[in-house]
């Protein structure tokens, strides 16, 4: 299911966060949003889901516009993994079964019990499947955080920062499963990211924000040595190792 956002305008109070935001993400494209703190990006995925309603613009799944859906239906198109993973003493197992919670209308089938074991067998934690989440490391619970987003089979995925608590092996291993998983369902993917190097490796798609608005969108293209200086204010060099990209700060 194509995500169009267009024209988003959002502002806290009086202070502008995002001005005129727009972009498409195909079913299947994996979309890096970059920029420094502050940028607007995590209040950008917080207007996809309707965390927060925008000022101006709107923000479509397919043709329907996301604040005409209810929360059900919206729950059942949209996942979402938030900077923060909150803690509790459920296992694992159930964790991730709570992604499930849009599809079940009395309890638990078998069907829903199939893609949790499949989800938690695709990010490496059916051995962490009966332990409680409050005893795992934090690249446990945000492995476990988008297990449960995916368990969710939704057509949107938005993840916030999802390898910001991962060493480098997982950070590896988690984006390389869900790149490998939304394309072959066909899920639009909107990641915020901070390591450039990471994005560049996994993503398609490229928007970079600054100051709210929209400084270039598109392809591999557009992660150039200008853009990225202009919107980090610090002075880079766009390479290569092999065949894989690379951004150098001078």
């Amino acid at each position: 299911m194509m995500l169009r956002v267009d024209g988003v305008t959002f502002s806290y109070r009086s202070a502008p966060v995002l001005d005129g935001v727009d972009f498409v993400v195909q079913p299947g494209e994996f979309l890096a949003v970059l920029g420094n703190n502050g940028a607007g990006k995590s209040t950008l995925l917080r207007c996809i889901t309707r965390m927060v309603r925008p000022r101006r613009g709107a923000v479509y799944l397919g043709e329907t516009d996301v604040h005409a859906l209810r929360a059900n239906e919206r729950a059942r198109r949209i996942g979402y993994v938030p900077q923060r993973a909150e803690s509790s003493h459920m296992t694992v197992y159930d964790a991730v079964l709570v992604g499930r919670t849009p599809h079940i209308t009395w309890d638990a089938s078998h069907d829903d019990h199939h893609v949790v074991e499949h989800v938690l067998a695709e990010l490496g934690l059916e051995d962490l499947a009966m332990r409680p989440i409050d005893e795992l490391s934090g690249g446990e619970l945000q492995k476990t955080v988008i297990a449960r987003a995916l368990a969710q089979e939704p057509r949107v995925l938005l993840l916030d920062e999802p390898t910001s608590s991962l060493d480098l092996r997982n950070q590896l291993d988690v984006l390389a499963t869900v790149k490998r998983v939304t394309a072959a369902q066909g899920v639009a993917v909107v990641a915020v990211m901070h390591d450039l190097n990471l994005a560049l490796r996994f993503a398609d798609a490229f928007l970079f924000l600054a100051d709210g608005r929209v400084h270039a969108c598109g392809g591999p293209e557009v992660v150039t040595s200008a853009t990225v200086t202009e919107v980090y204010g610090v002075p880079v060099s766009v390479t290569s190792v092999g065949d894989v990209p690379l951004v150098v700060p001078l």
